[in-house]
């Protein structure tokens, strides 16, 4: 990012915190709800995802298929979970970026274990859950190919969403071979 947008962040991060600290309760309430909202939440990303890959400095690349994906596709079996699914995998497999993105998240979740999404340039979000290591950190940008997960064998939770709805078995599927052509 650029000096000015780290700037305009860090004003806008210690101006939430500090009323968030010594606002009255009314104030605290709006932050929480403006925050914390999921449609704030993916206007929120929607913002950030123009911030990290300006529309005028995207370019569109036809490439080979990565092995990346042909691990994905490897799955020995899946299964619904959560709002995503549960893909069996009895080789451990390197999880990179399908594209360039920007790691909107990692950590540990209540369902899902250890977790890192990431928002592609092309406004999809991947939600992976039970990873073993992660590779990179939050709001951490990209490359397609770059290394941002571990994951052992066992099984491995995927989400796929694009324009707030969330795929489906077909769609996450189809998805996944997409990838691969």
């Amino acid at each position: 990012m650029k000096k000015w947008q780290w700037v305009i962040a860090s004003i806008l991060f210690f101006t939430i915190l500090s009323f968030n600290t010594f606002g009255d309760i009314t104030v605290k309430r709006t932050i929480k709800r403006v925050v914390y909202s999921s449609e704030d939440l993916i206007v929120m990303r929607s913002v950030l995802s123009d911030i990290a890959f300006p529309k005028d400095k995207q370019v569109t690349v036809n490439a080979t298929p990565d092995e990346s994906i042909e691990q994905l596709l490897a799955y020995a079996m899946i299964e619904r979970y959560n709002e995503g699914f549960l893909l069996s995998y009895e080789e451990p497999l390197l999880l990179k970026a399908l594209y360039d993105g920007l790691i909107v998240f990692t950590g540990h979740t209540k369902y899902n274990g250890k977790t890192i999404s990431i928002i592609y340039e092309n406004g999809t979000t991947v939600t992976f859950g039970y990873v073993d290591q992660f590779s990179v950190l939050p709001y951490m940008t990209v490359s397609k190919g770059e290394v941002i997960a571990v994951k052992e064998k066992g099984k491995l939770y995927i989400q796929i969403e694009k324009g707030g709805e969330v795929y489906n078995l077909e769609q996450t599927t189809k998805w996944l071979k997409e990838q691969h052509t």
